[in-house]
């Protein structure tokens, strides 16, 4: 928090920047103390949260912009088996928390609503322009990314500055010296106990996290059997669409940053350094624990790709949730993105990329 605002109240100086820095000092801040209380709450009114085992936890990684969000909401159908998280469940992680927001469902369902339709109306505010990048709501199948913004440890804080640069300690979160693993590792198996304590302890958790690619070694530390989905698609097409998401919140907020800046080359190169230690990392992980799946082949047939995963980790599927699946993946095939990026545009060139990650063409066959 301290170095957002450092940059933008001084280094790269402007009211408007300064503003946001501010705004998210404060937002943090309030957050931070909401989430303390509510935590301690949950040590008094629900303390055996902390004797709930994580077993077998599927995560489904890649880069951002490589289908993770798909895949994970086609899986997440399979509610007999699955418990996975939504974007609330990661504003503030507490059980006393998620608590009171059923709580307050209950009445609100009771008195015609106007709670929820306040927070439908809001989120379409929020979240405007993001319907066909990443479909997003509060009530909404999410990612755990949340929880490590929240704490001023991720990547995605490139969604409220430009200057990523400044914060390339946050990319591999592995990388970080023993004591802080130890806190985050403490953090967030922790949090993962609360959301199995409301959600279903009985099951498996399912999460998508692109961003925990620079986290796997923290993951496999917390939970040595996990299960990992990795998504693997040509980074020609990854690449740009990764930088687009993200940058597309600097001119909303105000911030005028050009396509081809070194801000945004930064994003990419966030994305190739992705590819890389994912490709470093994936032989630490048991061959019965990994599946890759290739981002075209789960666009033309999600039914297949689905398929493929329970048949790597032996889950049974049950008829109600192949029926569900294949009915998902019809209407999925009609989809059409409506975005078109280009290399170029952000001045990057295939050769450049190709460069950096010949591996990835040659392991999956990616045309060059």
């Amino acid at each position: 928090m301290a170095k957002v605002l450092y940059l933008h109240g001084i280094r790269y100086f402007s009211f408007r920047k300064l503003g946001i820095a501010l705004l998210y000092f404060v937002v943090m801040w309030i957050m931070g103390f909401f989430i303390l209380l509510f935590r301690l709450m949950d040590e008094i009114f629900f303390p055996s949260h902390r004797k709930i085992e994580i077993k077998a936890p599927v995560f489904i990684i890649s880069n951002p912009r490589s289908g993770t969000t798909f895949l994970h909401r086609l899986m997440c159908a399979d509610e007999e088996k699955f418990v996975h998280i939504k974007m609330y469940h990661t504003i503030i992680p507490a059980i006393t928390f998620f608590k009171l927001i059923q709580f307050l469902n209950a009445v609100d369902n009771r008195v015609g609503r106007p709670l929820g339709k306040f927070i439908h109306w809001s989120e379409k505010k929020l979240f405007k322009g993001w319907e066909d990048v990443h479909a997003a709501g509060f009530n909404r199948s999410e990612e755990d990314e949340g929880l490590y913004f929240l704490a001023g440890i991720s990547p995605a804080l490139s969604l409220i500055t430009p200057y990523l640069k400044h914060f390339r300690e946050l990319y591999i979160l592995d990388q970080m010296d023993e004591k802080k693993k130890a806190r985050i590792r403490n953090y967030y198996r922790s949090t993962l106990q609360r959301w199995m304590y409301v959600l279903g302890k009985d099951k498996q958790f399912l999460c998508k996290s692109v961003m925990s690619i620079g986290r796997l070694q923290l993951l496999q530390e917390m939970c040595p059997d996990m299960r990992v989905v990795y998504l693997a698609r040509n980074p020609y097409e990854a690449v740009p669409s990764f930088v687009e998401m993200f940058s597309s919140t600097w001119s909303a907020i105000g911030f005028k940053v050009q396509e081809t800046s070194a801000e945004v080359r930064e994003l990419a190169e966030l994305a190739i350094i992705y590819y890389e230690y994912f490709n470093q990392q994936k032989k630490n992980i048991k061959p019965s624990c990994l599946i890759t799946l290739k981002y075209d082949d789960l666009v033309a047939n999600p039914y297949a790709s689905v398929m493929k995963v329970y048949e790597q980790f032996n889950f049974k599927m049950s008829g109600s949730m192949e029926e569900k699946l294949q009915k998902e993946s019809n209407i999925s095939k009609t989809y059409k993105s409506k975005h078109h990026y280009s290399l170029e545009q952000y001045g990057l060139d295939k050769q450049e990329i190709y460069k950096k990650l010949p591996f990835v063409f040659e392991e999956y066959g990616f045309k060059e």
